[in-house]
């Protein structure tokens, strides 16, 4: 059961509506937002790329990076990318082959496979790159850890430039007392946000952004037009969402405007998909429909095949070869939804059955397919609001050592990335972040993998209720049209700028209606204390709500506001969150 908790920030909330054309209800989201200031506030509802995007020049080694690609452009010297198979991956990788070959480069690409090579650049990805006679690798989205790979790619005498976001990699308090913590890669230049060095302002970006950031330099060094590099920016936008991190600062900006440009896509492959996936037909493209819709069909091809598929549909050209290459994405989508489905069932069975007690969820599914352990990670967290790694087997090592590789979803309570580091004497490669990690380790150390996690871990009872944070205890009665227009201003909504919600207590249940093909959706007709009656719409486990509703008449809910469009006719709802019965 989740944890209610009421934001209570002050502020004059009256004063700010006036000043700014918002509902005082709007002016008590953007305190809870932490935006506060009135050039906060301004920036938050009217901000735009001009003002709001961070120079490229503060990140660490940018201008390094800049000069040494420009360097390899004039003297026509190879440069091959690797990238990684996810949709932040693609979508980086897709950025720097483009760009740079506007700019007239020797450019090629290699997306890692999942299977075979793992996550991040591995010693064959390099010792190939060197038989093909590549000058320069440059990776983005990974490379940030690869600090043995890249060494030896070094003593083969490679140019190796690194772009990544992911959190870098510490000294131990025993090693400090060097000018810096950082354990950086051997590369002639490492751009990363995150490095303990950083100018960078808002170090949360993504992959594909830091990529897109080294191509508005060099498109700058070129002299280029600043809107030849904001073709790129739907792709900044799409990996900003499907990578989760926070929807804060420039984050939101590249977010709020590249939605407003997908649909009107000049790129072939991506309007294909937008057109198979029913998107093509939807008013306004929103966080939801990147997310849920189009991510799992980009990501369809890294985890049951291979990431060039995806990659290969953003770069044709031709629009039947796109639409016959976007078909094929939503196809293995539909194959992995039906997989992920049958996996989750089994993760659940493993956990009520032997691990319940366990506050650090790890699981070994042999037989999954090691491309979805992260989604059931990802659902075992929600469903029981603990750290979750689900591990399944892997290719033997070239000695023979039975491998076994997985993945982690966490909480806010514990930094992932933190907690494998603590034990990586039985990890053979990890990395990621604070709220999701990859790793590899031989199936013989599965338990004690477990056990350490467990022993480790501090988390209080507390730590594992899932807040849920309401923003304004609003009745039903406030809600009108024109509110839930006002909030439109608030979006996009995700990690860091979460959907607003309100309370009520009390509501009566008139009517209900079990909905939908699978029956899970719950239709209330809900009447208030003054007589409001209004529609509710609960999208969670029927079964369960009817078990826990009985004889009770009576709920709370916490919900958000919606608009139900039917037949050219407009009535409000309810979307509820959670919910409490009141006999």
């Amino acid at each position: 059961m989740k944890k209610w908790f009421l934001y209570n920030k002050k502020a004059d909330f009256q004063g700010i509506a006036a000043k700014f054309g918002i509902d005082p209800v709007t002016a008590r989201i953007l305190r809870n937002r932490e935006v506060n200031s009135e050039s906060q506030i301004r920036n938050f509802l009217s901000g735009t790329l001009e003002d709001g995007l961070h120079s490229p020049l503060l990140l660490p080694d940018a201008i390094r990076c800049m000069n040494n690609l420009d360097r390899c452009i004039r003297e026509g010297r190879k440069i091959r990318i690797v990238g990684d198979y996810d949709v932040d991956g693609v979508c980086a990788t897709y950025i720097l082959f483009r760009g740079l070959k506007h700019l007239g480069a020797d450019v090629d690409y290699q997306i890692p496979d999942r299977i075979r090579d793992g996550y991040g650049i591995n010693r064959s990805i390099i010792d190939r790159a060197k038989a093909d006679g590549i000058y320069t690798i440059l990776t983005c989205d990974n490379g940030i850890s690869a600090v043995e790979e890249l060494r030896h790619a070094r003593e083969l005498g490679l140019n190796v430039i690194v772009t990544d976001h992911h959190d870098v990699r510490q000294k131990t308090d025993e090693d400090y007392g060097c000018e810096s913590r950082d354990i950086l890669p051997p590369a002639a230049a490492v751009v990363d946000a995150k490095r303990e060095s950083s100018r960078y302002p808002f170090p949360e970006i993504c992959g594909a952004v830091v990529a897109w950031k080294m191509i508005q330099l060099l498109y700058q060094k070129r002299n280029l037009p600043v809107e030849e590099s904001m073709e790129f920016l739907e792709f900044a936008a799409i990996a900003t969402v499907c990578d989760v991190v926070r929807l804060q600062d420039e984050n939101r900006l590249i977010v709020k405007y590249g939605l407003q440009r997908i649909k009107e896509t000049s790129n072939p492959g991506l309007a294909a998909l937008l057109e198979i996936t029913g998107l093509s037909e939807q008013e306004k493209i929103s966080t939801y429909h990147i997310g849920f819709v189009l991510g799992p069909c980009i990501n369809a091809g890294g985890r049951l095949e291979s990431a060039v598929e995806a990659l290969a549909l953003f770069l044709a050209e031709d629009r039947a070869e796109a639409y016959e290459r976007a078909i094929r994405l939503k196809s293995l989508n539909d194959v992995r939804k039906d997989m992920t489905m049958e996996a989750c069932k089994t993760a659940f069975h493993q956990v009520e059955e032997t691990y319940a007690s366990d506050r650090v969820l790890v699981v070994y599914l042999p037989d999954l397919h090691e491309s979805l352990a992260g989604i059931v990670a990802g659902r075992l967290k929600e469903r029981y609001y603990r750290p979750s790694f689900v591990i399944t087997n892997a290719e033997d090592s070239d000695d023979g050592t039975r491998m076994a590789k997985g993945s982690g979803r966490s909480i806010e309570a514990y930094p992932m990335s933190e907690k494998l580091q603590e034990v990586s004497r039985y990890l053979t490669k990890w990395g990621g972040h604070p709220m999701a990690a990859g790793f590899s380790l031989k199936r013989s150390d599965i338990d004690a993998f477990r056990a350490a996690l467990n022993s480790n871990c501090s988390l209080s009872r507390e730590e594992l209720v899932e807040k849920l944070w309401i923003d304004v205890p609003m009745p039903v009665d406030y809600i009108t049209f024109d509110l839930i227009h006002d909030f439109d201003k608030l979006e996009p909504f995700g990690t860091g700028n979460p959907k607003p919600l309100f309370a009520t207590k009390g509501l009566t249940i008139a009517a209900l209606r079990v909905l939908g093909q699978k029956h899970n959706v719950v239709k209330l007709e809900l009447v208030s204390g003054t007589g409001r009656r209004i529609t509710g719409l609960i999208f969670s486990d029927v079964d369960r709500f009817m078990q826990e509703k009985e004889q009770n008449h009576h709920i709370d809910v916490v919900y958000y506001p919606d608009i139900n469009e039917y037949n050219g006719r407009q009535e409000l709802q309810i979307i509820i969150n959670d919910y409490q019965f009141k006999p």
